[in-house]
């Protein structure tokens, strides 16, 4: 063998760190494609809610049914709520919300109610089945339908509101409203993502933009 063809053959050395550079992209490659397959897991959307078809036809999906449930009860506090202002002495201010919101969820509710039959979906039982469902007859508090939803107050509050009355009253009806409309526009925004029922989905939209307003109004009552 010629000086010049030893030359070019490349010694152990040499050829080791020719594989290696060889090498190393394929194994940043392989790397690179196990943590993106990690990633795509990771960041996989949720399954839609299942979607149904009505003896009358209607096509919807599990999140109106879950919409109309929990807003038949949101809306039933809502007006236990109202209940509490009469014959007390409230502000013309908070009479003039009270009255709206009783001309605007008494049929919504309704609404509300013949969707979930129309669907054969149980009506959720609320807490206007029973004249006092948040106490029993030895004034002992017991569970009020639909106390989890967002925006509920809970017994002690419900409980406490109906000792007040004159200014106190107003201001703590006032604080227990806002927040309780707030969880309403909650409930609405999660069907206006994942609903399908088009008359639910106009039902969530005016909602939150009746809500919003009213809980500005409220807002501005209380001072803020």
């Amino acid at each position: 063998m010629t000086r010049r063809e030893t030359a070019r053959r490349p010694t152990p050395r040499l050829r080791w760190m020719s594989a290696r550079t060889t090498l190393a992209p394929v194994a940043t490659a392989v790397l690179l494609l196990v943590a993106l397959t990690g990633c795509s897991d990771d960041s996989e959307p949720d399954p839609k809610p299942a979607v149904h078809t009505a003896a009358n036809g209607d096509v919807y999906n599990d999140a109106d049914a879950s919409f109309a449930s929990d807003l038949v009860q949101h809306h039933a506090l809502s007006l236990t709520l109202v209940d509490l202002t009469r014959g007390r002495n409230v502000s013309p201010g908070l009479t003039a919300i009270a009255d709206e919101i009783l001309a605007a969820q008494g049929p919504e509710i309704q609404s509300l109610t013949t969707w979930l039959t129309d669907w054969d979906q149980p009506a959720p039982e609320t807490i206007r089945d029973h004249a006092n469902a948040h106490a029993d007859e030895r004034g002992e508090v017991v569970e009020v339908p639909g106390d989890d939803l967002p925006g509920m107050p809970d017994h002690a509050e419900l409980e406490a509101l109906e000792e007040l009355d004159g200014p106190e009253f107003e201001q703590r009806w006032l604080e227990l409203m806002v927040a309780h409309h707030e969880g309403a526009i909650e409930i609405a925004e999660e069907e206006s993502d994942a609903g399908r029922f088009s008359p639910a989905l106009d039902l969530a939209r005016a909602v939150v933009t009746t809500q919003q307003d009213q809980v500005e109004q409220m807002k501005s009552l209380l001072g803020d």
